[in-house]
């Protein structure tokens, strides 16, 4: 299927890796030129990827309000951004009473205001060309609130509304612009790889085995009982990127693996 993406301009959030490495290059096959973001080798990570298509980068650290200006002055010398991928985020678990106000500033900035930031930026900009897509990468940790990360947990239900506000805003105006969030359940990032093989092995047992429990015991409501790969994300992120995704405003799409007993 062409998701007529052919030329449009992205920006990607935290996509030197993980879920946000698997957006960028979804996007680069579908022919978008797209900017990749992150705090160092930015650059290297743009030259690797260039043989897929167009990709530009932008290195900064968007939890700093005077980086993310600078940032957003950069990606606008580069074009007139078509998609705004909002990805990038932190996480920790933590016992709740040991989190301290730092902390709970720290996520604040790290995983609410890049957002705010960004999309206060490029948001306006959109409205008056007609045309937009501003994608929160949130988290079912946003819906369920999980005890083992409730810092973390606040910021993704944050990122929801957040979204469905700025959607909200759209309504009536004839134009094409969407604002959408999804919420990826536990995937198979570059980091958890590890940890299932570390973990694995100082059990004795097996990667398939050790999954299988983990799900059992910690995730028993998931339907898939696995954990979702990151590309699985990015395939559901570009067709809300893309043109054909008009009639999805305002929605918070869950990709989670069916973890929420939930028919909404």
């Amino acid at each position: 299927m062409d998701l007529h993406l052919k030329g449009k301009l992205a920006f990607v959030s935290g996509s030197t890796k993980g879920i946000g490495r698997a957006i960028a290059e979804a996007l680069l096959d579908e022919g978008a030129r797209v900017i990749i973001n992150g705090r160092s080798g930015t650059q290297q990570l743009a030259d690797s990827l260039s043989s897929k298509g167009e990709v530009l980068a932008v290195e900064g650290d968007l939890a700093d309000a005077a980086d993310s200006e600078r940032m957003c002055r950069e990606i606008d010398a580069m074009g007139q951004l078509d998609v705004l991928v909002n990805n990038m985020g932190i996480f920790n678990p933590k016992p709740f009473a040991e989190i301290e106000d730092s902390e709970w500033q720290t996520f604040f900035d790290a995983n609410i205001m890049s957002t705010v930031r960004l999309s206060r930026h490029f948001f306006p900009k959109m409205l008056e060309r007609q045309f937009g897509r501003i994608i929160n990468i949130a988290s079912e940790a946003g819906m369920r609130g999980l005890e083992s990360m409730v810092h973390y947990s606040m910021t993704k239900g944050a990122q929801i509304v957040i979204g469905r506000g700025l959607a909200n805003l759209t309504q009536g105006s004839g134009r094409d612009i969407t604002v959408n969030s999804v919420l990826p359940g536990p995937t198979l990032t570059e980091g958890v790889s590890n940890w299932l093989k570390e973990s694995a092995q100082v059990q004795g047992k097996s990667e398939e085995e050790f999954v299988a429990e983990f799900f059992k015991e910690t995730e028993p409501t998931s339907l898939i009982q696995r954990f979702i790969k990151p590309e699985e994300i990015a395939s559901i992120v570009t067709f809300l990127a893309s043109p054909l995704s008009s009639a999805i405003n305002g929605a918070s799409i869950k990709a989670e693996g069916g973890l929420i007993k939930s028919i909404v």
